[in-house]
């Protein structure tokens, strides 16, 4: 059963004033899904309005644009009639809005300040991360995260709370890593794939397919079991690109990573086959085709200068998923002991691979043209073997001589260029870009745009402000996929698949250099695994936590003076994982550990 959806908090306003047209305006502080509550003692037959919005005319009116009047027409509006005996207290039951600005009109005279509470509303998931560093402006990011996150998660994850609400699939792959981190999400996520699952169930003779960047289209037959963009709803928006329906097989396989649930492999299996053979034919469908590259799709969605400005080829991106799709099949396959699958994955995933290195790589340059890309290539293990410090580089300059040394991504970006980074050599870069300041930095979606939440497009400069301000939505978790980087690269700890649902955990912080601390946890089906870690006298001190029943695969640096609780490391018998060249991981099997690195 999947969590209800609640009353979670009362906001108090945190000032209010007088429009020019004599309504008063209430500020929240921050961009939320919520209801108002109304605490009044009025005449009976006072009719009291309230309207609600995200941003701000110049003349202190509420601007209504964002919430998406363009698209339907009406503005978020609450209507309460008062009985007119004694103190009334009600909010709205079956509604809730998107917004940090509440207009409230029918008064005859001033109210006070705390007359109207917003409530925060969202599916009681229940909190199993929590991560913190010394950096605010990193906690800041993450807060951004997790308030847009909570915002849209309504029984399904919703792309804004306001003018859409819809459960987009391209969101969901999108930001299921870093949502699976700070919450649990195992029922949430099985509600919405059984959404999927149905909504994709029927067969259409003919019907409209996305061709590429949601405006270019084409009418095909849809088979049983291929999805559309969004699930559930009656706004489908025609047949899943190949970007966005890899939440097929993206989700089922997250789900079993982060929470050790097999479940939906084995019940979804057969659609998440289907959809990979799909995708491969689509790769012969263009009007030159290549094959196995997948020519369809809408790309590297919303980059600070919009999707005009994606310059990530959505050849390269949809063929990119689609070897991520069929790298996680064979892996599914081997799982369910499904031997010829498992060799028909195999020489597939194969046979993408040389066909995309040979299509998109710049061997000369080591290079696939483009953060996103290279970052996708680095992420799903399509860089050639030996050129992955190159291609991180590659990164580094695209950086510094197009994007004044600031990222120029997408949603398919931003969640993969902080580990392409730092996991790469390329540390310093990855923290000049999360701490930068002005324009081209995160820190003006705050400094600058006053955001409380991720926009539609991330108002990091002059334009993108500009642009999303034009009526695009102030509340889009697509956006928040960094955060998966804070937990797995600051604090150092990574689910690894060698264990599913953290029963092996990889604890590897890339960043150390930079922080003063770190410190994260994520409670799990086993317990509770902490990675906190800080500066002590020129002294690195891990404290790490292994609850009962797993173990962690512990980077430690070579040709450094280590002790582990106490004792000199040399001293200790921990198994040697891996060997490699700066660092070396270790098995340690659960309990508490300090790690003193001199």
């Amino acid at each position: 059963l999947v969590e209800p959806i609640r009353l979670i908090k009362e906001l108090r306003a945190i000032k209010k004033w007088k429009d020019p047209a004599g309504n008063w305006v209430f500020d929240f502080g921050v961009n939320v899904a919520g209801v108002p509550r109304i605490e009044v003692n009025l005449p009976k037959g006072t009719h009291l309005k309230m309207r609600m919005g995200e941003i701000l005319n110049e003349d202190g009116s509420i601007d209504f644009s964002t919430t998406g009047v363009f698209a339907t027409g009406g503005i978020q509006t609450d209507e309460y009639i008062c009985a007119g005996d004694g103190v009334e207290t009600w909010n709205p039951r079956f509604s809730y809005h998107g917004y940090r600005y509440l207009e409230l009109s029918g008064l005859k005279s001033e109210p006070n300040l705390d007359c109207v509470k917003t409530i925060v509303v969202h599916s009681n998931v229940q909190q199993r991360g929590e991560f913190e560093c010394s950096n605010k402006q990193i906690n800041t990011l993450h807060e951004l995260a997790i308030r847009t996150m909570l915002s849209n998660t309504h029984g399904l994850p919703t792309d804004c709370p306001h003018r859409e609400r819809c459960g987009w699939l391209g969101d969901a792959h999108t930001v299921a890593p870093f949502e699976s981190y700070n919450f649990d999400l195992n029922n949430f996520w099985n509600k919405y794939l059984q959404d999927v699952h149905s909504t994709s169930s029927n067969y259409e003779k003919k019907t409209l397919y996305q061709k590429l960047y949601n405006t270019a289209f084409y009418f095909a037959e849809k088979k049983s079991g291929i999805p559309y963009m969004i699930s559930p709803g009656k706004r489908l928006c025609g047949v899943a690109s190949p970007d966005w329906g890899t939440a097929v097989v993206q989700l089922p396989w997250f789900t079993y990573l982060f929470y050790g649930d097999d479940e939906p492999l084995r019940i979804y299996y057969d659609e998440m086959k289907q959809w990979v053979e799909h995708v491969e034919q689509l790769s012969m469908n263009d009007t030159l085709p290549r094959k196995h590259i997948v020519p369809y799709g809408l790309g590297d969605w919303c980059p600070p200068g919009g999707n005009e400005t994606i310059d990530c080829p959505i050849a390269l991106s949809s063929t990119a998923f689609h070897y991520f799709d069929v790298s996680i099949m064979e892996k599914v396959a081997n799982l369910l002991k499904k031997t010829e699958d498992v060799y028909y994955f195999n020489s597939l995933k194969k046979s993408i691979y040389t066909a995309f290195v040979a299509e998109f790589y710049d061997m000369k340059n080591k290079t696939f043209g483009s953060q996103t890309a290279d970052a996708m290539a680095l992420d799903f293990g399509l860089v050639p073997a030996g050129d992955e410090k190159a291609v991180s580089d590659a990164i580094v300059r695209n950086m510094k001589e197009k994007y004044d040394g600031f990222m120029h991504t997408g949603i398919f970006g931003l969640g993969r260029i902080g580990q392409a980074l730092s996991r790469f050599g390329n540390s310093k870069m990855a923290w000049d870009m999360f701490t930068k300041t002005g324009e081209n930095s995160f820190a003006y979606m705050w400094t600058d745009a006053d955001a409380t939440s991720l926009w539609e497009i991330l108002p990091v400069n002059g334009k993108s402000k500009e642009m999303c301000l034009a009526g695009s939505s102030l509340n889009h978790p697509m956006q928040g996929g960094y955060d998966t980087w804070f937990y797995e690269d600051i604090a150092g700890i990574r689910v690894d698949e060698s264990g599913a649902g953290f029963k092996v955990v990889r604890l590897e912080p890339t960043m150390a250099s930079y922080l003063e601390w770190a410190s994260a946890s994520v409670y799990s089906g086993y317990g509770k695994t902490v990675s906190d870690w800080f500066w002590k006298n020129d002294q690195f001190i891990w404290k790490i936590e292994l609850p009962a029943n797993t173990s962690g695969l512990v980077a430690l640096p070579n040709g450094r003076q280590v002790e582990i609780n106490g004792i000199d490391f040399s001293k200790e018998t921990f198994p040697l994982v891996e060997k490699r060249e700066k660092s070396n991981l270790y098995c340690f099997l659960s309990g508490e550990y300090t790690i003193v690195i001199k």
